[in-house]
C-alpha cells in the first residue's frame, strides 16, 4: 500500500513550534523583502481566509490580527531532511515529492503501526503534525491525506477506491486541476465516473497520449511507482503542485525560491555542487516545457541556483508565466 505524509502547514508550525507565545495565534510566514507574498499560513489564519500567495497587506486586511514571520528555508529543508531520514528507516521505498511531503510503499499489514510511528515521530521530535493518506496509488494516497487535515489519517481499501476518488469534483483530483477541469466539463464529464464511462479510447481519441493516463486516474491506478533516490546522485531535483494556477509572478518567485533552497540542502547533503540547471513547468493538461542553462562554475548555493532559475524563466515563452 502506499502512503502519503504531508506535514500540516508546514512552515508556519515549524515557526509555532519554535515560538510558543504564537500558538494559539494566526500566523503567516512571508519573505524577507517589503513587497512580499505569504508562502504559507496556518489553520487558524485560514479561517480568516489568509491564502498562500496573497501579499501580506492584503493578508493583514483579511486578520488585521496575524503574526507575520519571516520565513527560514535554511531551518525547514533541515527539519525536512530530518522527516525523510527517518522515513526510510521504515521502508527502502521512499519518494521525497516536496519539502514536506513524501510517499511510501509499504506492506499492507504495517500500515496501521506505520502511521501511529510516523505521526509520534514527527510530533515529539519537531512538536509539529503531519496527515497521511494510504491506498492503491499515490494518486489515491495524496487524495486521502487531504481529507481529515489536520492531523489525520485515512486509509482507502482497494474497493473503496473508486467510490472514493468519485466522491470529489474533478478540478479538485491531484492532477486535473481548473483549466484541464474546465473541459472536461464542457465535454458532460463532472467526475472520475464519467470519465471511465467515456472510456480509454474515447479519452485517447481526444487527449491523445494523455488520454489514457487520465482513465488510468480514474480507475485509481498510477502511471509511475515510487521514484527512489539511488545512491550514486547524478541529478538533484524537486517538484511542487501548486494549490490553484499561479499568475501572480511575485507569489511565483515565492515558491521558485523554495524549490531553489530544497535542491540546495539536498545537495549539500550529499556533498555535491552543479554547472546545469533545468527549470520546467507543468501545466493543467499535463504538458511540460523545460529549459536548461549551464554555467562556468559548480555551485549549490541557494543563491546561484534562484538567480540562474531567474534568469532560465526569461527563454519561456510569455504565454507560459
Amino acid at each position: 500500500m502506499i502512503l502519503c505524509v504531508d506535514m500540516d502547514a508546514f512552515f508556519a508550525s515549524v515557526e509555532k513550534a519554535s515560538k510558543p507565545h504564537l500558538k494559539e495565534k494566526p500566523v503567516a510566514v512571508i519573505g524577507a523583502k517589503e513587497r512580499t507574498v505569504v508562502t504559507t499560513a496556518c489553520y487558524i489564519a485560514r479561517k480568516y481566509g489568509v491564502k498562500t500567495g496573497m501579499s501580506k497587506y492584503e493578508a493583514e486586511k483579511m486578520c488585521p490580527f496575524i503574526n507575520m514571520v519571516e520565513g527560514n528555508n535554511r531551518k525547514y529543508t533541515y527539519i525536512s531532511s530530518q522527516i525523510m531520514d527517518f522515513l526510510k528507516t521504515l521502508t527502502d521505498k521512499v519518494e521525497v515529492y516536496s519539502v514536506d511531503e513524501a510517499f511510501l510503499q509499504i506492506p499492507d499489514e504495517k500500515v496501521a503501526d506505520v502511521i501511529i510511528d510516523i505521526k509520534n515521530y514527527v510530533k515529539k521530535h519537531f512538536g509539529i503534525t503531519c496527515s497521511i493518506g494510504a491506498g492503491k496509488s499515490k494518486l489515491v494516497a495524496k487524495m486521502a491525506s487531504g481529507v481529515n487535515k489536520p492531523d489525520g489519517h485515512l486509509v482507502i481499501n482497494n474497493d473503496e477506491t473508486v467510490d472514493f476518488l468519485d466522491s470529489f469534483k474533478l478540478e479538485d483530483i491531484w492532477g486535473i486541476g481548473k483549466k484541464l477541469s474546465e473541459r472536461f466539463y464542457n465535454m458532460g464529464v463532472f467526475n472520475t465516473a464519467d470519465m471511465r464511462r467515456l472510456g480509454r479510447e474515447k479519452l485517447w481519441k481526444i487527449f491523445g497520449k494523455n488520454g489514457y493516463y487520465y482513465y488510468t486516474m480514474a480507475c485509481g491506478d498510477d502511471r509511475e511507482d515510487i521514484r527512489v533516490e539511488e545512491e550514486a546522485v547524478k541529478s538533484i531535483g524537486h517538484s511542487m503542485t501548486f494549490p490553484e494556477d499561479v499568475k501572480d509572478t511575485r507569489m511565483f518567485n515565492a515558491y521558485l525560491l523554495q524549490l531553489c533552497e530544497m535542491v540546495s540542502g539536498r545537495a549539500r547533503r550529499h556533498n555535491v555542487s552543479g554547472r546545469t540547471i533545468t527549470v520546467s513547468i507543468r501545466f493543467p493538461d499535463m504538458n511540460t516545457i523545460s529549459k536548461r542553462h549551464t554555467v562556468n562554475y559548480l555551485t549549490c548555493a541557494t543563491h546561484h541556483i534562484y538567480d540562474i532559475s531567474r534568469y532560465i524563466l526569461t527563454m519561456f515563452p510569455e504565454n507560459c508565466l
